[in-house]
């Protein structure tokens, strides 16, 4: 059995070609020994977010994030800051809780950790994933990352919608109809050929 987090898979999905062996190995051998895993600065921008919004104090929240940013880490959490902040301006989101939840298919489980909860002013609920990355998120990994929210939604946020948003462009992406009934097959073929790579590297 193998255990991956949500973005780990959209990561594997969207590397091409044989890079994708490497991605594999690397992740398997955090698997092995999770003391080998890279620290993900860009959870300390998602806690930034969430303490902001949980007490409408963003600007402050994410004026501390860069303030105590060291310089590598830095322009990525001012870019985040900027796009957050104008992103959250117009909208005004609340802030409501969320769960946690696996997706498993054969011998891979995803971990689905929605970084915020949040309720729109029409009352709808969204169980939200936060990209940061300087990359634009490309639609199709969008897609496939708010199909695999859909698919526990009730035990994340139960009657919610699922919610996607590339923090840096302030880009929201949901799943259409037609987007939905084609991710099912695209998943498990990815999930199928990452267990193949997850057992070659071994």
């Amino acid at each position: 059995m193998a255990y991956i987090t949500l973005p780990t898979f959209i990561g594997y999905t969207t590397s091409p070609g044989p890079s994708r062996t490497s991605f594999v190995r690397r992740q398997r051998r955090q698997y092995g020994d999770p003391s080998r895993a890279a620290f993900n600065f860009y959870q300390r921008a998602a806690n930034a977010i969430r303490a902001g919004r949980a007490s409408g104090t963003d600007v402050a929240a994410m004026q501390a994030l860069v303030e105590h940013a060291d310089e590598r880490t830095k322009p990525h959490y001012a870019a985040i800051s900027e796009g957050w902040l104008r992103y959250v301006n117009r909208r005004k989101p609340r802030l409501i809780d969320v769960g946690r939840s696996r997706w498993g298919v054969g011998e891979l489980e995803i971990g689905i950790s929605p970084h915020l909860g949040l309720r729109k002013g029409n009352g709808r609920e969204f169980a939200t994933w936060l990209y940061f990355k300087e990359e634009p998120l490309s639609p199709d990994a969008a897609h496939l990352a708010l199909w695999l929210l859909e698919q526990t939604m009730d035990e994340l946020l139960p009657g919610g919608e699922a919610l996607v948003i590339d923090v840096r462009r302030r880009k929201e992406f949901t799943l259409a109809p037609r987007e939905r009934a084609r991710m099912r097959p695209w998943a498990l073929s990815e999930a199928s050929a990452f267990m193949s790579l997850w057992e070659e590297v071994a």
